[in-house]
């Protein structure tokens, strides 16, 4: 009987733990800076970013779906096509490596232009993560979330991200 009650414990400490970390998970990474694109393609690329870490754990992210939509149209779907490891407490080089599909192979280049000529304007996203720990996964996601309330969080500019383009 303690035996079981022990396990009860720690599963429900892992439960709480889990819910105050999904709260703030996303304030402990912050987005740098573009590094380079390499393996550009219609079909995906591999995106090099700096990411700055100010979690306690390595984060692991499994999975990652977003849907792109412009004025209502979707438009694009970007996929993660490997898991991103993110290391505790440091600023380092991280690989996204990414799969696009799309009615139409220019409809990054047209998304990313929108972006930074409109500032995002009638753009919006759905996504879906599954991120965590190694033993502990949390799901993430969200539907019309604005673009531009997605750059603001994550301190992207326009510069950014016309950098991103004349590296594409």
């Amino acid at each position: 009987m303690f035996r079981r009650l022990k396990y009860f414990v720690v599963l429900c400490f892992a439960l709480l733990t889990a819910t105050a970390a999904k709260a703030d998970i996303l304030d402990k990474f912050h987005f740098e800076r573009f590094i380079t694109v390499t393996h550009v393609s219609s079909s995906g690329m591999n995106l090099w970013v700096e990411i700055r870490s100010d979690w306690a754990h390595t984060l692991v992210i499994k999975r990652g779906k977003v849907d792109v939509k412009i004025r209502g149209n979707h438009v694009a779907t970007i996929e993660l096509r490997d898991k991103i490891k993110i290391p505790p407490r440091s600023t380092t080089k991280v690989l996204i490596p990414l799969r696009f599909s799309a009615k139409n192979t220019l409809s990054l280049q047209r998304i990313l232009r929108h972006l930074v000529q409109d500032g995002g304007l009638n753009t919006t996203i759905d996504y879906r993560v599954r991120a965590g720990l190694k033993v502990l996964k949390m799901n993430f996601s969200d539907k019309n979330v604005a673009v531009s309330e997605i750059l603001n969080n994550f301190a992207l500019s326009n510069e950014s991200l016309q950098e991103l383009i004349n590296m594409i």
